[in-house]
């Protein structure tokens, strides 16, 4: 499968799950407050020229007018519907539908990001380095992603039936970290966030209901019976690990996007 067709499968997802998405997207939530907040506190220009990759309904979208007064805003999305939700909820700003792996908008931004969609890019440095080159001087790429030890948990119940479980392959720290261009300022934060879906049927309804159900590239769904084995082998109340990295790059080392228990 080409990086654009697997791009347009995930689109496809995302867009049906446009309505559901909120009902069952908390830790997006938490996500986007925490990134918001390290955004908040970075040293950007006033009146920021902001670029926002994988808008969602707009959980990162909303904290940013807040944080940002007076910022200029282009918020965009890969799926339509998603990028529609925003605007009816922040009619003023600026969107467009677009695959934030391939941008295609004017430069330059003071700040480019994204909360919890960079890790759905098939190609992280290839992406990354296409949106560090429409930063303006002293511009910072800030994004959420998923880590590799997400979803651990049912990786494990795969591996205990010998089977491979179709998560797409999230990067570890050390390939986020290599993924951001050289020459810049790099921080990285990592947080463990638990959730508990209930069951592992809640689990799977619960990332469908957001549009993160899409498998890695090849992998042939599981028959009926091999995932009904899988989802024996979690408890009956399962814990689910999001591994959250936040990171902040810029483009000019002279001031450090963040440094809190930076590492």
């Amino acid at each position: 499968m080409s990086s654009a067709d697997y791009h347009q499968r995930i689109a496809a997802r995302f867009a049906a799950a446009a309505r559901t998405y909120d009902a069952h997207s908390a830790v997006q939530r938490h996500a986007a407050q925490r990134l918001a907040g390290l955004i908040a506190t970075s040293g950007l220009p006033p009146r920021v020229r902001a670029l926002e990759i994988g808008c969602g309904t707009g959980h990162l979208t909303r904290l940013l007018t807040i944080h940002l007064p007076g910022a200029r805003i282009l918020a965009t999305d890969i799926a339509p519907a998603m990028a529609a939700a925003c605007r009816a909820r922040l009619p003023m700003l600026d969107f467009a539908v677009m695959d934030g792996a391939r941008p295609a908008v004017a430069a330059p931004f003071d700040l480019i990001c994204a909360n919890l969609a960079a890790q759905w890019f098939a190609d992280l440095p290839a992406a990354l380095a296409r949106l560090a080159a429409l930063l303006a001087p002293g511009g910072m790429l800030a994004f959420s992603l998923l880590g590799a030890d997400t979803f651990r948990e049912w990786r494990a119940a795969h591996a205990r039936c010998g089977l491979a479980p179709g998560t797409p392959p999230f990067p570890s720290q050390k390939q986020c970290r290599a993924a951001f261009p050289a020459g810049g300022e790099l921080r990285l934060l990592t947080e463990t966030h638990l959730d508990r879906p209930g069951s592992a049927l809640g689990f799977l309804r619960g990332l469908r209901a957001l549009g993160a159900d899409s498998a890695a590239p090849g992998h042939a769904p599981l028959s009926p019976a091999r995932l009904r084995r899988v989802m024996r082998e979690l408890d009956a109340a399962p814990v689910m690990t999001y591994d959250i990295i936040y990171a902040c790059w810029r483009n000019h080392p002279g001031k450090a996007p963040f440094s809190a228990h930076a590492r």
